[in-house]
């Protein structure tokens, strides 16, 4: 049973800690507004602009506008000192947690490996058995080293699943009114 679960530890341990297998942090951010005519705001990723249509992607969706529905197009760009650049902070390695757990889980079932075979060595020891008991202070001296070393594997997953980077990004500003009928402009930036 032990030895099953160690063997997809290892296979889970090994599918989350390759980059390839990385999440890339590719969380979509908006770069386009449209407004269309009839007074709807959409909101997306431009993906192509052709001389009739506008295609965008908005929430992994994609959306086909035609010229004439469009009212206007704001970019990210065309905003120039209007759009907020702001300092924000990633984890761009955070599914080498995955690695640290795994590891982890790894180091566990090696120290109580060693526990269990100390107390099979001290009733051996008992009973006379020191051949059978030197064996097993042998195998629990060899699991406290693996339990060890893959303490360290975790260890270090964990110290390279928190390396910060820090990112410049432009973002809209959120314009608002008043829900009083007053007449207010409120600008709030949201990343």
């Amino acid at each position: 049973m032990k030895i099953n679960l160690v063997f997809c530890t290892v296979l889970a341990l090994l599918a989350s800690v390759f980059p390839a297998a990385a999440q890339t942090g590719s969380t979509e951010r908006a770069d386009t507004r449209v407004y269309l005519a009839d007074g709807t705001l959409v909101e997306g990723t431009m993906v192509e602009k052709g001389a009739e249509l506008i295609i965008m992607r908005v929430e992994q969706k994609v959306f086909t506008f035609d010229r004439t529905e469009i009212d206007k197009i704001v970019t990210l760009e065309s905003l120039g000192g209007g759009a907020k650049t702001i300092t924000v902070t990633e984890f761009p390695y955070i599914s080498f947690m995955g690695g640290a757990v795994a590891f982890g889980l790894l180091s566990w079932l090696q120290f109580d490996r060693a526990s269990d075979n100390e107390q099979e060595a001290k009733l051996n020891r008992v009973h006379q058995q020191l051949s059978r008991a030197q064996k097993l202070e042998d195998k629990a001296s060899r699991a406290r080293i693996y339990g060890w070393s893959t303490a360290i594997f975790s260890a270090g997953s964990l110290g390279v699943s928190l390396i910060p980077r820090k990112a410049t990004r432009r973002v809209f500003p959120e314009l608002g009114a008043s829900s009083d009928g007053d007449p207010m402009l409120r600008v709030k930036y949201t990343f």
